[in-house]
């Protein structure tokens, strides 16, 4: 719903450049927030849907305080899983910092975020609290003054069919698999722990390779010796002193 520039200068799209939100979330979501209190009627105007499989994760943030007003309102579904506060993260491997604080978020709840939880502080999902696939609709009402990003800002040169065109999600065309969701994923931690490893097995081997050459090498010829790449060397004549 909006481009990410640097914090603080993201822009939401121009409109028309964003589908309204679908009918089925009024009715199935929204409308039943209202009816409960949760939130005032005609509150919303923004609706996402965070898709995530096993591992998953999204970095800590903030929702820009300049694009949308609070509360920010959360609905979870398919699993149990948790919101953290004041995480830091490092990648390759990724890795994340304790948080401030460990909010469990259980499948079917609603979490609301405002004041000091919503703007003075980050929040975030960590890969190791989505073991199971989970979904969330995130719903917030934007600003009247948010600014917005100019038709000529994607590029001057494409028109307004083609730039609806390049903001589509990406299909594959490789049929689905209906146990992908469900199966572990190989984190990137997991991956750089393999490469240490191949890496640390290929040392050995170059280790042992050389090792075996050498001693071809002196039992080829007792009064030489050859180069690590098998390149003959001067014959060195030992004295006895």
């Amino acid at each position: 719903i909006y481009l990410i520039y640097r914090p603080g200068q993201e822009r939401l799209y121009s409109r028309g450049e964003v589908d309204e939100i679908p009918d089925w979330v009024h009715e199935l979501v929204v409308d039943r927030l209202v009816t409960h209190g949760v939130i005032p009627e005609g509150f919303v105007n923004s609706a996402v849907i965070n898709d995530y499989q096993p591992g998953g994760c999204i970095v800590s943030h903030v929702d820009p305080i300049h694009i949308f007003e609070r509360p920010i309102v959360s609905v979870s579904f398919f699993s149990d899983s948790a919101l953290c506060f004041g995480c830091k993260f490092q990648f390759k491997p990724i890795r994340v910092s304790e948080p401030v604080l460990y909010l469990p978020v259980g499948r079917g709840s609603v979490t609301v975020l405002s004041g000091y939880a919503a703007d003075d502080i980050t929040h975030c999902i960590r890969p190791q609290d989505i073991k199971e696939r989970r979904a969330v609709i995130i719903l917030r009402k934007t600003r009247p003054d948010a600014p917005r990003l100019n038709s000529s800002s994607l590029s001057p040169s494409i028109h307004s069919s083609e730039r609806r065109h390049i903001l589509k999600a990406k299909r594959s065309h490789r049929k689905a698999d209906p146990d992908a969701a469900h199966r572990p994923r190989i984190l990137e931690m997991d991956k750089e722990l393999q490469r240490r490893s191949l890496s640390s097995r290929q040392r050995r081997h170059d280790g042992d390779s050389s090792e075996n050459s050498w001693r071809r090498a002196d039992e080829r010829e007792p009064g030489s010796r050859y180069t690590h790449d098998h390149a003959p060397a001067r014959r060195v004549k030992m004295r006895r002193h």
